[in-house]
């Protein structure tokens, strides 16, 4: 019980994020070819994750946010965005051996340095974007679970 109440403390402290902007305007297409923009999460609860398949601590993450994206998979007030600046072939590779169900934008390197400025420290990042797209919960490189967090603050955007 105390690891979890440090853990909520912990994640509160960093939840703050630094700003009311929301994230850059992006438009890319996913792994499958399918189209992706900014515009298709706005109104919507948003897990958006900055990973790389090279990275211990994202690959670490993968089953929990599977976990969180199987609980809203037929909630259209709720979508799951994977952002990785690797190209279609390396996360393909890598999604064999590590399934991870949201959707994925390769090739995203602009996107990511544009967020990294502002938003992402580190890998892996995790945000909670509301439906304005301006991100109301981030942590990065956690080591706890976090499934509990990101689903009340799910459940507070959709309400």
């Amino acid at each position: 019980m105390y690891k979890y109440i440090l853990l909520t403390a912990t994640m509160a402290l960093f939840s703050c994020s630094n700003s009311e902007k929301a994230i850059p305007d992006f438009n890319f297409e996913t792994v499958e070819g399918a189209s992706i923009s900014s515009n298709d999460l706005k109104g919507k609860a948003t897990i958006l994750v900055v990973w790389a398949t090279w990275c211990g601590d994202c690959i670490r993450e993968i089953p929990e946010l599977n976990e969180l994206a199987k609980k809203y998979e037929n909630n259209e007030n709720v979508d799951f965005v994977a952002f990785s600046d690797e190209d279609v072939q390396t996360i393909n590779n890598s999604l064999e051996k590590y399934p991870f169900n949201f959707k994925q934008v390769p090739n995203s390197k602009s996107f990511s340095d544009q967020i990294k400025s502002g938003l992402v420290k580190h890998f892996p990042q995790v945000m909670v974007l509301n439906k304005a797209l301006v991100p109301v919960f981030e942590v990065t490189e956690n080591k706890e679970p976090i499934f509990d967090v990101l689903d009340k603050h799910i459940q507070d955007i959709i309400r």
